[in-house]
């Protein structure tokens, strides 16, 4: 019976690769044989502060050479983790019973100090540690909060043991040079650099591109927002083979501009509930135009109707997902558990099709889809739209509920540097209103320094109406 204990796993990973890089950031190195001495050392550590089997940890670190030796602790203690920031949304039973930070400024208050002390400490020995439940609670996961309060998915080490064995073709052994662009305590890179050490790849903290160039970087992940902020207005002097992007639409624009980059672009279709399901491969076609190509995962991908029946090839519908690691549900939401969970499938929320080189288009989320009293409108095409006008830095639409009416239509406008909201209106009215016809078109336009987006990039409509409904109270 294969063992499923993460810390145990990156162990045996260490064996065969005692002297390959584990990561590299701006400031040091570890190999396999550092990082693991290191997760020992950390491990008496966190034991004579009482973490053991049944802990909470929270962690606030941005430092992956202190966040991985946190988590691989707690794999092998059997301890649960959960970033500082994602803490705050646990239930009170579930609130983490020790606190992590190799931060100065929060040394009291409960908080216990990683120091250098921590890294000098006699590491653990691996045979006197107990064994550990691999279906107990490992990471306490949130979601992106893109359609309201964010939510919390719970994972076990076993099934986060799964999904690192699900990517090891990302993560090729003594090849794969990774680097995201993600906070070191953020879900994105842990389970990342655990699929990675897992494997046997080397982790790149870094945002330098000479760092990324003396390291031997060839895999770069981010969101597009992440990615195309470390790449606006950039062309690296020489190509890196790979690049993974996720979290939201990918604009032929940005992909274009990312080919320059890198050998392949990849638009990743993937979430936290599912895990990475999708690829979508960007590349320039014999035309010189931009192309894509699907590319199925060891997920299955299906679009289907209001029914949950497969829908016609070329066809609008829900895109739902199933695997072997996907999530149970969301931690104490019964409600959203049922709405997005049925029947071993997860339903993302976002409305899609196959094209025809297989490849998954998705055209908006349910919730972007504004029902202005019989009108529907495609909120993430209006976006594109407004964004394409001249003049135009940001844009965002949402609707307003109206007592006895139709929803309002409004639009947040963020001008670029030295035009103004009537030259924007002036052009939206003569761009969009021809396209979408006026019933479909935003009635007003309010100018804002910055539209609400998650982390990752992602519309936060909600934000926009209880923004727009402080305005107008206020």
């Amino acid at each position: 019976m294969t063992v499923m204990n993460l810390g145990r796993m990156v162990l045996s990973t260490t064996e065969k690769h005692p002297d390959l890089l584990a990561i590299v950031t701006d400031r040091s190195m570890l190999t396999y044989a550092q990082l693991a001495r290191l997760a020992l050392a950390y491990v008496t550590q966190m034991k004579a502060i009482g973490i053991g089997a049944g802990a909470r940890v929270a962690l606030d670190s941005g430092d992956v050479a202190v966040a991985a030796p946190v988590v691989l602790g707690c794999a092998l203690l059997g301890a649960s983790w959960v970033s500082a920031g994602a803490a705050r949304h646990l239930p009170d039973r579930l609130r983490p019973t020790h606190l992590l930070t190799d931060s100065d400024s929060t040394e009291t208050n409960g908080w216990h100090p990683i120091t250098s002390i921590w890294a000098k400490a006699e590491p653990a020995k691996p045979e006197s540690l107990e064994p550990v439940s691999e279906i107990a609670p490992f990471i306490y996961a949130p979601t992106s909060g893109t359609t309201g309060s964010p939510k919390i998915l719970v994972f076990s080490q076993h099934q986060q043991a799964l999904r690192a064995q699900a990517t090891r073709d990302d993560f090729l052994a003594r090849i794969t040079v990774f680097c995201t662009l993600f906070r070191a305590d953020a879900y994105p890179f842990i389970t990342r650099f655990l699929s990675a050490f897992v494997n046997g790849a080397t982790v790149v903290q870094s945002r330098d591109f000479a760092v990324w160039q003396a390291a031997g970087v060839n895999h770069i992940y981010g969101s597009v927002a992440q990615i195309g902020t470390c790449l606006e207005g950039k062309v690296l002097q020489k190509k890196i083979p790979l690049v993974h992007v996720s979290g939201a639409r990918l604009s032929d624009e940005l992909a274009l501009h990312l080919l320059k980059s890198f050998d392949s672009v990849v638009d990743l279709y993937a979430s936290t509930e599912t895990n990475r399901s999708f690829k979508n491969v960007k590349f320039l076609d014999e035309a010189g135009h931009l192309a894509t190509l699907g590319q199925k995962l060891d997920s299955r991908v299906e679009i289907v109707d209001d029914r949950s029946q497969p829908a016609p090839q070329g066809t609008v519908g829900y895109v739902r997902v199933r695997n072997e690691y996907l999530a149970e549900g969301y931690l104490d939401n019964p409600e959203a558990t049922a709405t997005s969970f049925r029947d071993g499938w997860f339903y993302t929320g976002d409305l899609g099709l196959f094209g025809s080189r297989g490849e998954l288009r998705v055209v908006g989320r349910s919730g972007d889809i504004l029902n202005l009293g019989g009108v529907k409108v495609n909120a993430l095409e209006m976006d594109d739209a407004l964004r394409s006008v001249a003049g135009v830095a940001d844009a965002m639409c949402f609707d307003v509920p109206v007592v006895g009416k139709a929803n309002e239509f409004l639009a947040f406008v963020v001008p670029a540097m030295g035009v103004t909201m009537n030259e924007i209106a002036d052009r939206v009215r003569a761009a969009i209103q021809p396209r979408f016809g006026v019933h479909r078109s935003p009635q007003r336009l309010i100018e804002v320094s910055e539209v609400p987006r998650a982390h990752d990039g992602g519309a936060q409509r909600f934000l926009c109406r209880a923004l727009y409904q402080e305005r107008r109270n206020g």
